[in-house]
């Protein structure tokens, strides 16, 4: 599994533009070398599983795209394989049964699907595709009758091998040398009873929970007659996440259980990161694979000027909404290879200092944070307070001790009650308030540094653990987000979590303004 965290930015796009896919010939794209150096210069996905490439994938694919008319000497003007198309090929020729597939708009996500549907209906015996649009059946079928049907009958390929059915709710093209088909599916009632060798569920990200179960337990009965069966649930992003199939499926590709193709911006974008093109260009030039080929920057721009920005993040920029509840946020697995089992350490000259409370008063955290020589977050849990009591003269103690000032979430009811009995202390200790702007600043520091590896935890902290366990992301705004505790479990103890990430922020804003390797901008 490959994952890109990086954000090349403009310069990327310029790159890129500079040397767009070519126009090559099959003979040249069938050659194994040139067909991976054309494939690397693909825009790195997000997440991307393994790839595999071979004389009989590379075939099937390039015959589909002649029947399409982006290769070969009939294609269309301007069009070419693009490299993200070989890429998508090449891990569905890597074989795993269950795949997902995100990309944005404009990438040809859907045509790449196609074109190997195609390829391997004309090239393996008796080869069986199912292609079903999860938004409408109406819309699967229109696409077949536009794009499709026009592409496939110009393409100078109908030597009489294969043939169009176009009659309504029977949209498909059928191979008669080999025996294969690719049928354009109505509604999930055309899955049933039938066995597939391809089952390729578009506009994933847009179903209900319902309409995924009922399409889920029609598909997947229909690949356990055909050896090496694979299904393919790809889309853009949808409105929500729980229950939702592409994104339940990006998560078996992320965990290494399916395959995976994921374009999309950071998961910790939030609201003001979108609030103006000066901010979203070089994140949709990092997301979006078909910038410079496929369409252009400009083109984008006029969709994010004209999109709700809910809409665009999704369709551009891959960006999953929080409707429809909860999502868990830190992975278990990160978190745990960062612990180390050595003694707690002493705070050193430089660190920052945070609390939290449990808005019912029940607990409160008092975290130091810092960066190690490596640029590593480094959370240590000084305290851990039953009530509210304790907390002011506990946070008294180590504010005069280690002479740091007090970092706290301005916007908390209950923090200002501690806060209150600290300002009344003589001499009074230095007070670090923090809006609401970075609260939600500090919670997307803390996952992105978790999920980078790029942080150090002890795990004798037990509390603090438990409480990352317990996080989930809560809903602020549109695109914003908090860290927060399940609905269904209000008692959850958080406290350490949010402390930490205060903290976190806190010593990477604070003097001096040095930064170290990982660290936010001041």
């Amino acid at each position: 599994m490959v994952t890109n965290n990086s954000m090349p930015g403009v310069d990327l796009l310029r790159e890129r533009s500079a040397s767009p896919g070519e126009a090559v010939s099959g003979e040249v794209l069938s050659d194994p070398d040139v067909w991976v150096r054309v494939r690397d210069r693909a825009l790195p996905p997000r997440v991307v599983s393994r790839v595999v490439s071979t004389v009989e994938s590379r075939a099937e694919f390039l015959d589909g795209a002649r029947m399409l008319r982006f290769h070969g000497d009939r294609a269309m003007r301007g069009r070419s394989p693009q490299p993200q198309q070989l890429l998508v090929a090449d891990v569905l020729a890597a074989g795993e049964t269950r795949n997902a597939i995100l990309l944005p708009r404009r990438s040809s996500k859907s045509t790449t699907l196609i074109a190997v549907a195609l390829g391997r209906a004309r090239a393996r015996e008796d080869y069986r595709v199912g292609i079903l649009t999860m938004t409408t059946g109406k819309a699967g079928r229109s696409r077949f009758m536009k794009d499709v049907v026009p592409a496939v009958e110009r393409s100078g390929l109908d030597d009489g091998t294969y043939k169009v059915v176009r009659a309504s709710g029977q949209e498909r093209v059928e191979f008669h040398e080999s025996g294969g088909s690719v049928a354009w599916l109505s509604t999930m009632d055309d899955l049933r009873g039938e066995a597939f060798d391809m089952v390729i569920l578009d506009e994933a990200g847009e179903p209900d929970p319902q309409k995924v179960e009922d399409t889920l337990a029609a598909a997947l009965p229909t690949l356990d007659t055909r050896a090496g069966a694979q299904i393919v649930v790809a889309g853009t992003a949808g409105k929500y996440r729980r229950g939702n199939l592409l994104w339940d499926w990006l998560e078996l590709g992320r965990a290494g259980r399916a395959g995976i193709v994921e374009y999309a911006m950071p998961d910790t974008v939030q609201d003001e990161d979108l609030d103006s093109w000066d901010t979203v260009e070089p994140l949709i030039v990092a997301a979006h694979p078909g910038i410079g080929t496929l369409t252009t920057l400009d083109a984008v721009r006029g969709n994010y000027e004209t999109l709700p920005r809910r809409v665009f993040a999704a369709e551009y920029g891959g960006l999953f909404g929080d409707e429809g509840g909860t999502v868990t946020l830190f992975d278990p697995l990160k978190w745990a290879r960062t612990g180390t089992d050595d003694t707690l350490p002493a705070p050193p000259e430089r660190f920052a200092l945070a609390f939290a409370p449990h808005p019912d008063q029940l607990c409160v955290s008092i975290v130091a944070a810092w960066r190690d020589d490596d640029g590593r977050a480094v959370l240590v849990q000084l305290d851990h307070l039953d009530g509210i009591d304790k907390a002011a003269p506990a946070l008294l103690r180590y504010a005069r001790k280690y002479r740091v000032p007090v970092t706290y979430d301005a916007g908390s009811q209950v923090g200002s009650l501690i806060v209150e009995k600290l300002t009344r202390s003589n001499p009074r200790p230095r007070l670090d308030p923090r809006v609401f702007a970075d609260v939600k600043r500090a919670a997307s520091l803390l996952v992105d540094e978790v999920e980078r590896e790029n942080i150090r935890h002890y795990r004798e902290q037990v509390i603090l653990t438990e409480g990352i366990h317990r996080t989930v992301k809560r809903k602020a705004g549109d695109r914003g987000w908090l860290l927060g505790r399940d609905p269904k479990k209000p008692n959850d103890d958080i406290t350490a979590v949010e402390a930490s990430a205060l903290a976190l922020l806190a010593f990477d804003t604070s003097k001096p303004k040095v930064r170290a390797r990982g660290m936010v901008a001041a």
